[in-house]
């Protein structure tokens, strides 16, 4: 069985107000311009990521800058 088929089927057994609220919702979300989701930053920023070198090296690494973090 198809998916429309399933569907039909489906709202077949919804009594008529029900059905009729369905097709309502169907047709205005159907007739709506299509919108992409917008991009997340690191979508944008992912070919930047990682490419400057600061100098500093990783603070998480070095005991004496962890002393006393999570207390």
């Amino acid at each position: 069985m198809s998916t429309l088929a399933e569907i039909e089927a489906a709202a077949n057994t919804l009594p008529l107000s029900q059905q009729k609220k369905l097709l309502q919702h169907l047709t205005v979300k159907l007739s709506s311009p299509k919108t992409l989701p917008k991009p997340s930053m690191h979508d944008l920023m992912k070919d930047g990521c990682g490419i400057v070198d600061s100098g500093i090296p990783d603070l998480a690494t070095n005991k004496k800058h962890m002393r006393g973090y999570g207390r």
